[in-house]
């Protein structure tokens, strides 16, 4: 394994040229394609990046599945979609289209403004046996986490154990899963997963495509992650991937990015969180008001609890 201890960073006016766009081979100058530690300015982990690390047999178990979500998409990507944002007229009308990207959530969510409450995503609920077919990839992708990084897992798990079980994958450090399928990211830190611990990205392909290589750009470094590669990084760096170009018909690049949700460590029992979403939805039947029900609902479990 080599190690390298970064040094610098370019300066904050040209990162801001690359912020919500693919980047290209001028905005890196090393490479990374060997077993490589790097450590940040401060000397903490940055990344860890292992080749041909995930097992064959994990490898041909969970592609199916991975492959099969390639169907679910989204525009809401914002920055990490590398596409052109939503504009809009004065009146609110948006004036562009976004064309939807194939990258899908799966395992658990935390509240969010609309939805008080915690949740399952939706495939993930409706497809409890092809998602419990992927466990064994995060079971080995969390042992590896813990084995190179064990100071940022080892704050991660702190969070986990006082997360209600019903919201970790089973036997690992991770309650929640972002599958991306054969497109770039444009330059993005990640938001709502935890501070104090550490992100992880595996990638298993088909076919013949060139680039893809996920870059910090603030350090000019690069990372050739292809089939079975794994890359354990600190997400909230800056960080996008060069421009994919597929070769073949039968191309495919999956990424898997397991991390975990920090607003997961508040969640109630599965059952209990299935009853606040009841009874959001039978207020609003009532009232037929979206905007101030869920803000009312949120104000009063906040002062029972106080």
């Amino acid at each position: 394994m080599i190690e390298l201890r970064l040094r610098s960073k370019i300066s904050k006016e040209e990162l801001k040229q690359k912020v919500g766009k693919i980047l290209t081979d001028e905005d890196y100058n090393l490479l990374i394609h060997k077993d490589t530690t790097i450590r940040g300015i401060n000397g903490e982990i940055l990344a860890v990046y292992q080749r041909n690390v995930i097992p064959e047999d994990i490898v041909n178990n969970t592609y199916p599945v991975l492959h099969d979500l390639k169907k679910y998409q989204t525009n809401n990507r914002t920055l990490a979609s590398g596409l052109p944002q939503y504009k809009r007229d004065t009146g609110g009308t948006r004036t562009d289209t976004i064309k939807p990207i194939a990258s899908t959530t799966i395992g658990n969510f935390d509240p969010k403004q609309n939805t008080p409450y915690c949740r399952l995503t939706a495939w993930s609920g409706k497809e409890t046996e092809k998602y419990e077919e992927l466990f064994p990839l995060f079971q080995f992708i969390g042992k590896e986490m813990e084995r190179v990084a064990p100071k940022r897992y080892k704050a991660q798990m702190e969070f986990v154990n006082r997360t209600h079980p019903d919201w970790v994958i089973p036997n690992t450090p991770f309650t929640t899963i972002t599958v991306n399928n054969s497109y770039p990211t444009g330059v993005h830190t990640d938001k709502g997963d935890l501070d104090e611990g550490i992100s992880t990205l595996a990638v298993i392909t088909k076919g013949e495509y060139e680039g893809g290589y996920l870059t910090l750009p603030e350090y000019r470094i690069a990372f050739n992650v292809g089939h079975r590669d794994l890359l354990i990084f600190n997400a909230h760096e800056w960080h996008g991937n060069t421009k994919l170009n597929m070769l073949s018909d039968d191309a495919e690049r999956i990424s898997v990015v397991c991390y975990y949700r920090e607003n997961m460590v508040d969640c109630d029992s599965m059952e209990e969180e299935e009853q606040k979403k009841a009874d959001i939805s039978e207020l609003r039947m009532i009232k037929g008001d979206r905007s101030g029900i869920v803000q009312k609902y949120r104000k009063e479990k906040l002062d029972s609890k106080s």
